[in-house]
């Protein structure tokens, strides 16, 4: 199974002048590409790849950091230019946009990868559990991954970045071993995202919206405040950046964990998850829900569920997102066309059932969620399926009687 582990990096004082220096080599590279790619195309329509090696003859001080970084950045550079022309020509699924110049202190990152001699030694390896060898830097002290028996890792390459609150992070590219299979307390889960409360599940279970951005905006301003009268450049400016840019990296971290200990019980407890397929992009347009829309995250909760089903041997379903899933009454299937987004409660006239929203449209996931499955059943594409076992089924869908919860309240302690 292919991974990226992240791990903490504290490199010595030479070893952070010598990551610093190849950040700013790979930049320069990365950005001096473009510049002449675009310069000739501009001019003369002329599609020129230049070569690396005229540029360490005629700057010296890229001969002094890593080359496999530079070729990387070199490579990474070719890439982007090609794949907007391909997605300009239609060649390609994917949309890609013009690449722009790196800026320094934005995703500052450089990526080296791993050689293997003939006794199957590589350059990048672990070392005791609080080293690793990178080429250049020799042996870097590092935390996180105690559990993992690196004796058995197969590295590929590793991407050293650097955060604007002047920390290393090492991202590891491997091959792990599968992990065990756990037997799940539920068969099935539904679950609908929301902006009042974060998740809301079909057997009743809530999920609270932490809003963490919410709770940090005051600060957030003050600290900005302050930094709009610091003189740019200067080093009281430096030191009030540096302060703006910890109180955003608490929020990234808060919101990060918390969605990580949430998926992870989501996985470990059901077999088959359904959620609704959000169109982000669409949502944001809506000015007046944008901060909290972007506050909550939903596309990264979603994704965290999906690669840890994969892990987990889990069946992940997104169904359509024009599915009427709160409009739809899940007990006889009457559509409400005239509900607004302000009700969060309705009768429907045809059964007299009181449906709250948001527990009514997780019920209907789920409904649509195990057509679907039942649908690729019969089809017969899950027969060589790895990521679904059968598991007895548990009554989840009801209209008299209350179901137990499937994501209980969980101590973290």
């Amino acid at each position: 199974m292919k991974k990226g582990l992240e791990i903490r990096l504290y490199p010595s004082k030479e070893q952070r002048v010598l990551i610093d220096r190849t950040l700013g080599c790979s930049r320069f590279v990365y950005n001096h590409i473009l510049a002449l790619k675009k310069e000739l195309w501009e001019d003369y329509k002329f599609n020129f790849n230049p070569n690396l090696k005229s540029f360490k003859e005629e700057w010296k001080f890229l001969t002094k950091v890593p080359s496999q970084a530079l070729a990387n950045s070199y490579m990474d550079c070719l890439q982007a230019y090609n794949n907007f022309f391909n997605s300009l020509k239609k060649n390609s699924k994917q949309k890609a946009k013009y690449p722009k110049f790196h800026k320094k202190g934005q995703k500052d990152s450089f990526r080296i990868a791993c050689t293997y001699s003939k006794k199957g030694i590589g350059d990048i390896r672990i070392e005791d559990y609080q080293h690793i060898k990178v080429p250049k830097l020799g042996n870097v002290k590092f935390k996180n991954y105690k559990d993992v028996d690196w004796t058995k890792v197969h590295i590929y390459n590793i991407t050293i970045k650097k955060t604007p609150t002047n920390k290393y992070f090492a991202s590891i590219c491997c091959e792990l071993s599968e992990k065990e299979y756990i037997e799940p307390k539920f068969y099935s889960c539904g679950f609908d995202l929301g902006l009042k409360d974060f998740c809301i599940f079909d057997s009743g279970q809530v999920i609270e919206n932490p809003k963490y951005f919410r709770t940090s905006q005051i600060k957030l301003a003050k600290e900005q405040i302050k930094l709009s009268h610091c003189t740019e450049g200067s080093q009281n400016y430096k030191k009030q950046k540096l302060k703006v840019a910890l109180v955003h990296e608490k929020i990234k971290s808060q919101r990060k964990d918390f969605q990580h200990k949430w998926s992870r019980k989501i996985v470990n407890e059901n077999q088959v998850i359904v959620s609704e397929d959000l169109n982000v992009r669409g949502m944001l347009k809506n000015h007046k829900l944008a901060k909290s829309i972007q506050d909550a995250s939903f596309s990264s909760f979603c994704n965290m569920i999906e690669y840890k089903s994969k892990e987990m041997n889990r069946t992940y379903i997104r169904i359509n997102t024009f599915y009427p899933s709160s409009k739809l009454c899940h007990c006889c299937g009457y559509k409400n066309t005239t509900l607004t987004l302000a009700k969060r409660e309705w009768i429907c006239p045809n059964c007299n059932t009181l449906l709250d929203r948001d527990n009514n449209a997780a019920i209907n996931i789920l409904q649509e969620g195990l057509k679907i499955l039942k649908c690729r059943n019969t089809v017969g594409s899950t027969e060589n399926d790895k990521s679904f076992k059968p598991v007895e089924q548990e009554p989840v869908i009801a209209c008299d009687s209350k179901s137990h919860s499937h994501a209980g309240k969980i101590n973290f302690l």
